[in-house]
């Protein structure tokens, strides 16, 4: 991402973390998704299936104009074929939020991305600082319809693209169309959730031998429904279960003999379980 990019993102996170004086409610959740072992359309047919997890733990804080959030989380992709420069562990820890002010809406999270030899051996390069960011602007204050630009890295590489965003609530739920990232439904008594959205992010990689200093991007589209057990207390969890598929799952590294890769995945099923105080 560029420098003027980095930059956007810090002064809105420094904006949004400012006092509010709306009361707000905050939650704490851990998560764990697993996903059905990808198959190799592009990879070399001996080697084994690739398998994929994720663990993460977040903290939000929401009220009536604004949201704040600490996030990370921690993904395995066993890529076995070739020598990727790379071990597969992906760790991830975002800070951000979002905010209204009179017709604008603006969203960011920046934070570290990078896989674990970089952080065992604390040598890292610039590639490990992220983040996304995206500003809307609406016609009046009580418009459903906003349109803006947004940058990040869900379809690769960084770069800036159009957004138009919907929201509206009736008696089927609410719904939220942020076109071209996500699709967002969200049932009466806030029990069901359905999302359909662009995944994508990019975490710096350091080689075995400390030598070969690269990229890791892995992009997807990404289909899941979730239903919530139970309300939770305030000792009991809510448990939140969840399934759904990867779909089209991209991923781009630097191998040791072969230079830069770019497999396709294919498509995934996954289930997820959340717990959230």
């Amino acid at each position: 991402m560029a420098s003027s990019a980095i930059f956007l993102v810090a002064v809105v996170i420094v904006t949004l973390a400012l006092p509010h004086t709306a009361e707000a409610t905050e939650r704490f959740y851990v998560l764990y998704r697993q996903w059905q072992p990808y198959d190799q359309q592009d990879l070399e047919r001996s080697a084994s299936e690739i398998s994929r997890s994720e663990r993460g733990l977040g903290w939000h804080s929401r009220d009536s104009s604004s949201s704040l959030a600490v996030l990370y989380d921690y993904q395995t992709l066993g890529l076995q074929a070739g020598e990727p420069a790379h071990n597969g562990h992906l760790h991830r820890l975002t800070f951000g939020g979002e905010g209204r002010y009179r017709l604008y809406r603006v969203e960011a999270r920046a934070g570290l991305a990078g896989t674990s030899n970089m952080f065992k051996y604390r040598d890292f390069h610039n590639d490990v600082l992220n983040g996304r960011i995206a500003l809307f602007r609406t016609v009046n204050e009580e418009a459903a319809l906003s349109i803006g630009i947004g940058g990040d890295h869900r379809f690769g590489s960084f770069r800036w693209l159009p957004r138009v965003r919907w929201e509206t609530a009736h008696s089927s739920g609410q719904w939220l169309l942020d076109l071209p990232v996500l699709l967002r439904w969200q049932g009466p008594g806030r029990r069901w959730q359905f999302r359909f959205e662009r995944e994508g992010d990019r975490w710096a990689t350091l080689d075995s031998a400390r030598q070969l200093e690269g990229t890791l991007y892995l992009n997807e589209w990404r289909a899941e429904l979730t239903y919530r057990l139970n309300s939770g207390g305030r000792l009991w969890p809510a448990v939140i279960l969840g399934i759904g598929a990867s779909l089209d799952t991209r991923v781009r590294y630097e191998d040791v003999e072969r230079g830069t890769v770019d497999p396709d995945l294919g498509n995934a099923a996954l289930g997820s379980i959340r717990l959230e105080w």
